[in-house]
């Protein structure tokens, strides 16, 4: 299914230089596209990219829970605000 946002977004294919480097260094290894928090706020690359960091930051750097332990409270969660 393709996504499709309600809000307006840089496209990947953007000619912005800043959105562009900000594409570049968020893409996913495996998908080969930036998250979707990413595109969704790549209006202001700025605030784009702090908010990946730390997000970045938060997951990875967290310690108590293994890697599938917050995948399944993120799903929880997730379902649980609908």
């Amino acid at each position: 299914m393709t996504w499709t946002p309600w809000i307006e977004i840089e496209p990947e294919d953007t000619a912005d230089e800043s959105v562009r480097q900000l594409y570049h260094r968020t893409r996913d290894r495996k998908t080969g596209h930036p998250p979707d928090t990413v595109r969704l706020t790549s209006l202001t690359p700025r605030v784009a990219g702090l908010l990946h960091d730390l997000h970045k930051a938060i997951y990875h750097g967290a310690r108590g829970l293994s890697l599938r332990e917050k995948e399944i409270a993120a799903l929880i969660v997730s379902e649980y605000n609908g």
